[in-house]
């Protein structure tokens, strides 16, 4: 299977033939690249939510992510050499496979290490969430990425494959989160929580004058084709923390797309309700896995989010990521309570009666 930027990918076979494929399932595509210690749990939080089909390319795994992923029979794997930048962050290789497996169906795209968690989801599962859009018109539901962390520094971290990610990792930020207006669906930028915080403490200091230059920049580098790829512009870039905005739920036709990997996506009708992305950056693995990131240099404008998350952790080895108001997971209801999941009277009645 080939995609716009020219690059291939190849499925591999698994250990036995896929389940056969029928109109209606949800499906789930992925991308990959040594994920052996979040696959398990990942798989079965999808597969308890009511996903019926896997698409996940990988992109190099040697830690024995193909062979776990070849031995699910629900998995349809693909591996790709190209490069992860030249895909645009793996964008193209999602677009690829929603092309040619995901028109007519719901689908969730997300990465590993990321769970999805909507309004009721402790009770209910993705086909009612599903039919109930369809009734609505909706045709995607956006999400907050809410990074998740331990209580312990992240030295002392301890998870192993399988292990329930809440557990190990239990902890969010409750706030600070800013949204500035995009020009692209969902139509807002969010920053803010850990990351923002402790890796970007110049943004977190919400000093006013850099909220301006950050809204003026965003708002005339989306607003003017030109503005994009001029050096003057680019020469003001403000350091911004990593973007929160996710769309990871859409009902996928032949003219979507995603415009950088589920952060944005061709225009689609918005449900009003809204989900978060449990976010498990920060288990045992994550230094090791800045360092070799930031040496890669694949991410976005030259990996400087792994760089910075590398230095960091350079000058404190024994860094924790918890504080005074680190809020402990409880469920879907405590996440609309604090602002942080869009709930409707709707789709409580909906869940309710069945």
């Amino acid at each position: 299977m080939s995609n716009p930027g020219c690059q291939v990918l190849l499925e591999l076979r698994g250990e036995q033939a896929p389940a056969p494929e029928r109109d209606g399932e949800i499906r789930l595509f992925s991308k990959c690249r040594n994920e052996q210690l979040r696959l398990p749990a990942f798989l079965r939080h999808y597969r308890e939510l009511g996903v019926d089909g896997f698409y996940i390319a990988d992109n190099g795994s040697s830690d024995g992510s193909l062979e776990y992923l070849r031995a699910q029979p629900d998995v349809r794997l693909f591996s790709t050499d190209g490069g992860f930048r030249k895909a645009r962050g793996g964008t193209d290789w999602l677009n690829a496979m929603l092309a040619r497996f995901g028109v007519g169906h719901w689908c969730v795209t997300v990465d590993v290490d990321e769970l999805f968690v909507f309004p009721g989801s402790e009770t209910v599962r993705l086909p009612a969430l599903t039919r109930y859009l369809d009734d609505r018109g909706a045709e995607a539901m956006q999400c907050l990425l809410l990074d998740m962390y331990p209580g312990v520094p992240l030295n002392e971290a301890r998870y192993s494959p399988g292990d329930d990610l809440v557990e190990a990792a239990p902890f969010f930020d409750p706030g600070p989160y800013d949204r500035f207006p995009h020009a692209e669906c969902p139509g807002v930028r969010i920053y803010g929580g850990v990351r923002e915080r402790v890796f970007y403490p110049e943004s977190y200091a919400h000093d006013l004058r850099r909220k301006l230059h950050v809204a003026l920049y965003h708002r005339l580098l989306l607003s003017l084709p030109v503005a994009k790829s001029n050096e003057r512009v680019l020469a003001h870039k403000p350091l911004i923390p990593p973007c929160l905005t996710k769309v990871p739920l859409v009902r996928w036709d032949a003219t979507t797309e995603y415009l950088n990997v589920n952060h944005f996506v061709s225009p689609r009708n918005l449900a009003e309700e809204s989900g978060v992305l449990l976010h498990f950056k920060f288990l045992q693995d994550f230094h090791e896995r800045a360092v070799r990131e930031a040496a890669r240099g694949e991410y976005y404008d030259g990996a400087v989010e792994f760089r910075r998350y590398s230095a960091k952790l350079r000058e404190n080895p024994n860094m924790t990521l918890r504080y005074q108001q680190s809020t402990r997971f409880r469920d879907s209801a405590e996440l609309v309570r604090l602002g942080l999941l869009a709930d409707t009277p709707a789709w409580a009645e909906a869940r309710a009666t069945g």
